[in-house]
């Protein structure tokens, strides 16, 4: 078997891609997220796989291992059924908006740096990877620091007083009036950050769910992962028909990924909602060096 596939033109080691699947499969499964904010970026960074193969190829892999950490979830009892419901069909439309919108950005040109040309695509894609994940970090750092229960310190949510009607009852998570319309939009929000970045979403949404509308980590990790399922799915068939997607790679990660994501989510039940929150913080810096390291190495 030969251990190198070639992508537009670069030899890509496949038993590192596949390392690399199981890795990012249990960080998935840890913090109920698809794993896209790390895949994609490690993809361009570690194997110089091109940005737009990069992102349809993570979401592909990601619908793999977003099902798995999700039945895990549903095993345990974590998450908000009524939620996810209500954000699948914004989600669908966000993303096929955002993979448009990649496809745009594709066909942009090129920016002039200090005698180098870098692509208008990693541009724009990088530099918006680099504020949410700082963003996201941060947020969850200062979660970790505070040993008080989420579930006590930060309910209720300013997001779930929001008195757009109709209102729905979110049991699971004792919030008994939440604005659906609100949820609805803030799927269409991440659905297209999925198309755009090649993210599930899920980094982006648990903050949300923890600060927005207060809903305890571990909830919130179970909460978002169907959705995250929904929108690679639909992500991974609107970059198909754009040619981002590469099988041979998708399959190669999901072969650990798939069995990692279990662990991981399992893992998620015995730490406390502090230290995990550190620990997401941790690794989201560490994607936030990668895509700083590309876009810096690009200029050099």
């Amino acid at each position: 078997m030969n251990p190198f596939v070639i992508v537009d033109g670069h030899p890509i080691p496949i038993i590192g891609v596949a390392i690399l699947g199981v890795v990012v499969g249990y960080v998935a499964g840890m913090f109920g997220i698809g794993g896209g904010f790390l895949m994609t970026p490690l993809l361009v960074v570690l194997f110089h796989v091109p940005l737009r193969i990069a992102i349809g190829t993570g979401l592909c892999q990601m619908t793999g291992t977003s099902l798995v950490a999700f039945l895990r979830h549903r095993k345990v009892r974590q998450g908000e059924a009524r939620f996810d419901v209500l954000m699948v069909p914004g989600s669908v439309l966000g993303v096929k908006l955002g993979a448009e919108a990649l496809g745009v950005l594709s066909h942009a040109g090129s920016l002039s740096v200090a005698g180098h040309t870098v692509p208008w695509v990693n541009v724009t894609v990088e530099t918006a990877y680099a504020v949410l994940l700082a963003v996201v970090a941060f947020n969850y750092w200062r979660q970790g620091k505070n040993p008080v229960d989420v579930l006590q310190q930060l309910r209720p949510g300013p997001l779930s007083r929001v008195g757009v009607r109709p209102f729905v009852s979110l049991p699971a998570v004792d919030l008994p009036r939440v604005s659906a319309p609100l949820i609805a939009y803030l799927g269409l929000g991440l659905g297209f950050l999925s198309g755009l970045l090649g993210i599930g979403g899920g980094v982006a949404l648990n903050p949300v769910l923890i600060y927005g509308f207060g809903f305890p980590i571990k909830q919130a990790v179970g909460t978002g992962i169907i959705v995250l399922f929904v929108t690679a799915a639909v992500g991974t068939v609107s970059h198909s028909f754009e040619g981002n997607v590469d099988l041979r790679l998708a399959s190669a990660m999901l072969v650990g990924a798939t069995i990692s994501a279990q662990f991981g989510a399992l893992a998620s039940r015995r730490i406390s909602g502090s230290a995990l929150g550190r620990i997401h913080a941790a690794v989201i810096v560490a994607a936030i060096a990668a895509v700083l390291w590309d876009l810096v190495s690009r200029i050099r």
